[in-house]
């Protein structure tokens, strides 16, 4: 009898080991995605950056990053002057992706900085 006790124990702990390992073995890495806003080059500082439905404010490097699952985003950025501009980007697990989005020279300040 103890035997058998013994032999079910054991049995429940090796499953229970399995189950983990599964689990961890599924585990999703998110995509690292930066987004610079720039005016012919020159980041803009307080720019609204939306990428799906997270949204950051640009400080004076002009970059916001965002931890994201896998999939297909829209990608906004909008300068306090009106002016915004739209890209798409698709990123896949542990994805670590760059992307500067220009808003030409009108978004500049006429000191020519922003």
């Amino acid at each position: 009898m103890l035997k058998k006790i013994l032999a079910g124990f054991l049995g429940v702990a090796m499953v229970a080991g399995i189950g983990m390992a599964k689990a961890q073995a599924y585990q999703v890495k998110p995509a690292k995605l930066w987004v610079t806003a720039i005016a012919i080059g020159t980041p803009i500082e307080g720019a609204e950056i939306k990428v799906g439905d997270n949204t950051c404010t640009t400080g004076k490097n002009g970059t916001c990053v965002f931890e994201l699952k896998a999939g297909t985003y829209e990608i906004s950025v909008h300068e306090h002057g009106g002016i915004s501009k739209h890209a798409e980007v698709t990123l896949e697990e542990k994805d670590i992706r760059f992307i500067s989005l220009d808003l030409g020279a009108a978004a500049l300040h006429p000191s020519g900085q922003h």
